[in-house]
């Protein structure tokens, strides 16, 4: 019978890291862990300000961000993840832009806290060169928007031109309302206004102001132009009268724009802006079924479930595996009715998107109108005849570098949707904040560098006190709770009425305390254990174990360990514990039990800033 070995790592800053995986998981590096805690033990200001500093769209992201940290979260593992969206709009109600009267106000509160606590760029604050021009952005997207706000903070001059009338970008014009309340995303837009930055809206590059024009006049140009068309499917009948864009369709509601819709609406497509379609063409007048057909399986559809679970609520009838075959249309080109194909596949053998269908399966649903949401586009007409040497790639798309923001031409960036193609709200917000440091380094010259530091603390506050770590009686037993959201019919009623009502103090600071705290550890001792298990039976997740050490296996670094330790490689001496760290709930019993004091529980933090140095 051969032995079981196990392959190990020994913990260093990556693996301590890593292990607040919430964190490292949000493309801005979010503590959500952090603002989770101090939720869970009513600090709300407290929590308020750790979601702010990296997050420039906090609020907004406290609405309507997929929440990338959730699906990282590792008590989904155990049972489900923690409602780290939720909790962060809680307390954006109370000490956000939102409640603030004078933004001015909030840009002085925000630049307090950012020097004390700040991130990012807070080694740089202050740090701009004086070029005597401005740094010009295109589009006022959350890309466009967040690399103006650490522009700012640097002091530098961003000038934002928008085409719309209104900023904000696909939160604007895409985003419904009853998600996205409007007047959250201009509370959002008119506190990084007071740090300094100027947007002028229904100006348009390329018609108004010449590309070339704003690239001589600036000491820098980003474009951050989102992907704001709608992508259309080549069939038959796809030119008829009724057939529309999905994302088109969202633009002209939330500018006000008359829409005439229905009564039977059909949306080809499963991602959650075909879900935004559905759910806003439910709440439009005369609109009396809706049906969204799309490719995939229900295990494998692209809107978060959440979309899928309040869109059957309101009424949209879901229909999965099918694709489009045709669009049949009457004698005036009118849509009638939309034919589609059983999938039998939707992946080649490679992986590759090829679908594969059943062509004697079909279903044929009456439409008077058919919206496609199946993707986004881009307007680069701007850059015809702009008079400047931008390098494309074959699909005609500005070129990046491999840092997805700088081009051929010296001084001219890109960032968010036209860098890398559609993907979060944070994701570009993060690309936004990184073209801000890009932009810095081309104007001053100046190659920054991350300045790491790491202290791990046995007594931190309320997180461990002595072994004791701190959680609410029975943590590991509070299931998630639902978000609670208005009554159905009420919520149809109108594209303004908010969905979700959000967590009262009770539920915030229940939902907070099912938080496992995974920035603490379990540190071990090796010259003060004495082998005798208790750690390991007292786990109640199993997730400990003594070895021998002939049973594990590692890198260099091992290797090293044992040599200083026994003076050569192990031969049937020695033994170790291991720890499995994706099952641990940082209960602290292995602490508490040991009788020789050899396991610590200690809280690992860690500070990441940009410094010229």
């Amino acid at each position: 019978m051969s032995k079981q070995t196990f392959q190990v790592v020994i913990p260093d800053y990556k693996y301590w890291r890593q292990n607040v995986k919430c964190q490292t998981g949000c493309p801005v590096n979010t503590d959500s862990r952090g603002y989770v805690r101090a939720i869970a033990e009513g600090d709300y200001e407290k929590a308020y300000w750790i979601a702010r500093i990296p997050n420039p769209l906090a609020s907004i992201c406290g609405r309507i961000c997929a929440a990338p940290c959730e699906l990282a979260c590792r008590r989904g593992w155990i049972d489900e993840s923690i409602s780290i969206r939720a909790l962060k709009r809680f307390v954006t109600e109370k000490f956000g832009v939102e409640i603030y009267q004078d933004k001015k106000g909030f840009a002085k509160d925000f630049i307090s806290r950012f020097k004390k606590e700040g991130v990012g760029v807070s080694g740089i604050l202050n740090a701009a060169m004086d070029t005597g021009k401005p740094v010009s952005i295109a589009g006022a997207g959350p890309a466009g928007l967040a690399c103006a706000h650490e522009l700012a903070l640097m002091g530098y001059k961003p000038v934002i031109y928008e085409m719309e009338k209104v900023a904000g970008g696909m939160c604007a014009v895409g985003i419904p309302s009853y998600r996205l309340p409007r007047e959250i995303l201009q509370a959002e837009i008119d506190a990084i206004k007071a740090l300094g930055v100027e947007i002028h809206l229904g100006v348009q590059i390329g018609k108004d102001i010449p590309l070339k024009k704003l690239y001589d006049e600036s000491a820098a140009v980003l474009l951050a132009v989102g992907a704001k068309k709608s992508r259309m499917l080549q069939m038959e009948g796809s030119n008829g009268k009724g057939v529309l864009g999905g994302v088109d369709f969202l633009g002209d509601v939330f500018t006000g724009k008359e829409v005439k819709i229905g009564p039977k609406v059909v949306v080809i497509g499963g991602g959650n802006v075909a879900y935004d379609v559905a759910r806003t063409s439910v709440r439009q007048k005369g609109v009396g079924a809706v049906s969204l057909v799309c490719l995939e399986d229900p295990e494998h559809m692209l809107a978060d479930k959440i979309e899928v679970e309040e869109g059957a609520e309101e009424g949209v009838e879901k229909l999965n595996s099918y694709g489009p075959h045709k669009i049949d249309l009457d004698e005036n080109n009118v849509v009638k009715s939309v034919t589609f194909k059983k999938v039998i596949s939707v992946f080649d053998s490679d992986g590759n998107f090829n679908p594969r269908f059943d062509e004697s399966d079909t279903v044929t649903i009456p439409a008077d109108t058919v919206f496609f949401s199946v993707g986004q586009a881009f307007d680069l007409s701007f850059l015809e005849n702009c008079g400047l040497d931008i390098e494309k790639n074959q699909r005609g798309m500005i070129k990046a570098g491999p840092d997805k923001i700088t081009t051929s031409l010296p001084g001219l960036f890109v960032a968010g949707d036209l860098a890398y193609g559609p993907k979060l709200v944070i994701d570009a917000v993060a690309n936004g904040k990184k073209a801000a440091i890009a932009i810095h380094e081309y104007i001053s010259g100046k190659h920054l560098k991350i300045r790491k530091s790491e202290v791990h603390l046995e007594h931190y506050g309320h997180d461990v006190l002595g072994n004791e770590v701190s959680h609410p009686k029975d943590y590991e037993k509070v299931p998630r709770s639902h978000v609670p959201v208005k009554p159905t019919e009420e919520r149809k009623a109108s594209i303004f009425t908010v969905v979700e009502t959000g967590f009262t103090k009770e539920s915030a600071e229940e939902q907070g305390g099912r938080c496992l705290n995974c920035a603490v550890n379990t540190i071990f001792d090796g010259d003060r254990c004495i082998l005798c298990g208790g750690c390991s039976d007292v786990c109640p997740e199993y997730c400990l174990r003594l070895v021998s050490l002939e049973n594990i296996r590692g890198d260099e670094t091992l290797t090293r360990l044992y040599r200083n330790r026994y003076g050569n490689d192990p031969e049937g001496t020695g033994s170790a514990i291991i720890k499995d760290e994706d099952r641990c709930i940082r209960c602290g019993l292995c602490a508490k039990r040991c009788p020789v004091d050899a396991i610590t529980m200690e809280r690992f933090l860690f500070k990441e800033v940009f410094t010229s140095e």
